[in-house]
């Protein structure tokens, strides 16, 4: 058949052949990168799917040694309760439970007058709880509270004045936190602290309660 009688079709047809052929042959001579690349490919989607697993079997086991040890420390039983939140914290730092775990070690070392690991522990918690801030307010009235049994009032003080004004879930604690931070300034002779956190709850106290405080802030002032 003359060039001049080769048809459009036929032209397309050898040309698709003619690409197919080159096709497989650089393929040919380039198999074993392509079975690298394919080998690579393989070990990159087992990888995903390893770590999606190991994610998961993570959170499952985390999960369950925290629901464990609020099971054991809501009967009681703070030794168990802090060995298993003390292995939550360890193996879990980052997810939430681990950094709920800190907090509720804090709890059980309260509980068991260790007031000194007490405010560790909260402290941990605190510096984690910008991510998980639910227990915010109570880890500072904890660590709060540990400082006062440790006769360390001038610190319970400032702690309860700093929660008063940082209040994360919601104020009805505020007078409450204001008036704690007046009792440790005055247990530890810091007349003039008491007095100006006293002045400061008078402004949002009424009735019988705003006398109350006027009769104390007389008091302290001689």
């Amino acid at each position: 058949m003359s060039a001049a009688r080769i048809s459009k079709r036929q032209l397309k047809e050898d040309t698709f052949i003619a690409t197919t052929l080159k096709a497989w042959e650089y393929v040919r001579e380039n198999e074993k990168y392509f079975f690298i690349g394919l080998v690579a490919l393989v070990c990159i989607a087992a990888l995903v799917g390893w770590s999606s697993y190991a994610r998961k079997q993570g959170n499952l086991k985390a999960s369950s040694q925290f629901a464990e040890g609020l099971a054991s420390f809501r009967t009681g039983n703070f030794k168990t309760a802090e060995d298993l939140f003390t292995a939550v914290m360890k193996e879990h730092g980052n997810r939430k439970e681990g950094i709920y775990a800190s907090y509720f070690l804090g709890k059980c070392a309260l509980e068991t007058g260790r007031y000194l690991d007490a405010i560790n522990a909260f402290d941990r918690y605190l510096a984690k709880s910008k991510s998980q801030p639910f227990f915010h307010d109570a880890a500072m009235e904890g660590k709060a509270i540990a400082l006062e049994s440790s006769q360390r009032y001038e610190e319970a003080g400032n702690l309860y004045r700093e929660l008063a004004g940082n209040l994360k879930n919601g104020q009805f604690l505020e007078a409450t936190c204001l008036r704690r931070s007046a009792e440790n300034y005055r247990l530890c002779n810091r007349t003039e602290k008491a007095i100006e956190v006293l002045g400061i709850l008078l402004d949002k106290a009424t009735g019988t309660e705003r006398r109350d405080i006027e009769i104390e802030l007389e008091i302290l002032r001689g």
